[in-house]
């Protein structure tokens, strides 16, 4: 039986050495480990803050605070700081950060960091294979660890459309409506229902970008939505399986109404009502969705589709 490859993990490095940097980030691929690197914690923390694609960070033992530190002051405080920041992050962003340290000076360093964090030793890994693959090891087992993670070992083919296809922003939008999260207020609901609206134009998006080949952005210069355009099309044109076609309008005609608009006082939609079953079904239907594009992707347009005429708009 063929063992199942790992899903990559993205990790932030802060490590000012370019010359260990380069050939390590190489080897890291082999175990599925795509690291970015920063050379001073002040830019490290910034990429972090304003990247949610990151799961784990490494760091050196010792790096410059800030870029403009003089070569040669980096000193131990480096670490101590860093944990310190990482930590303080966590905390304002309700957003785990495994990392461990990786440095030349772990002697120096251990007693000190009273096993605040897994150390690696340079001079080890760079000669030592196996010493490499536990670093690695790790970082997976990390990574793992996290509700993120779970959830897209739950979703595989989800989240092989979400990564490759979605932005960051989206990516974060569907960990969210798919997450445990208590829905017992109205409010929470009609949040997660948003989220399904929002994601399903997203994702027609990618269907007219990657299966149609058309710039979806050609669509809606009639004054019309977008996305209602393209849900049209789909009907029209036969695009989709009769309950994917059925779902694309019933998440957007409903939702619409109930999320993106404010209904008025008259209107059959004010205080729709809603259960977290009725949730939990926009987002089945929106995973359907997903599914389908992806298919159309990878498989071409479903056999029944009416194309032989199909010119996009100008």
């Amino acid at each position: 039986m063929t063992k199942k490859r790992r899903r990559p993990i993205q990790v932030l490095m802060i490590d000012d050495d370019q010359q260990f940097a380069s050939p390590f980030i190489k080897r890291a691929r082999k175990y599925q480990v795509l690291i970015t690197n920063k050379t001073n914690l002040q830019e490290g923390l910034h990429e972090l803050q304003n990247n949610s694609k990151y799961q784990a960070v490494i760091l050196d033992g010792k790096a410059p605070i800030h870029p403009q530190q003089a070569k040669g002051t980096e000193a131990e405080n480096f670490v101590h700081e860093a944990i310190m920041r990482l930590r303080e992050m966590e905390l304002r962003q309700e957003r785990p950060l495994p990392f461990c340290v990786h440095t030349a000076w772990r002697v120096q360093l251990e007693p000190s960091l009273r096993q605040r964090a897994a150390l690696f030793d340079k001079k080890k890994t760079a000669v030592d294979e196996e010493e490499m693959q536990a670093l690695f090891e790790f970082l997976h087992q990390e990574v793992g660890q996290l509700e993120d993670s779970k959830i897209k070992q739950q979703f595989p083919e989800v989240f092989d459309f979400a990564d490759r296809y979605l932005d960051q922003e989206d990516v974060s939008l569907l960990l969210s409506i798919l997450a445990d999260k208590s829905m017992a207020k109205r409010e929470q609901m009609l949040e997660r229902l948003a989220f399904v609206r929002r994601l399903e134009e997203s994702i027609l998006n990618v269907f007219c970008r990657e299966a149609l080949k058309v710039d979806p952005l050609l669509y809606g210069m009639d004054g019309q939505s977008r996305t209602k355009d393209l849900i049209e099309l789909i009907k029209v044109r036969k695009l989709a399986p009769m309950h994917v076609s059925f779902l694309t309008y019933i998440i957007y005609a409903t939702l619409s109404s109930i999320v993106q608009h404010k209904a008025p006082e008259s209107s059959e939609y004010y205080n729709y009502p809603i259960t977290p079953y009725t949730v939990k079904t926009f987002i089945n239907g929106l995973l359907d969705i997903i599914l389908w594009v992806k298919d159309s992707i990878e498989n071409g347009l479903r056999e029944g589709s009416i194309m032989h005429d199909f010119q996009p708009p100008r």
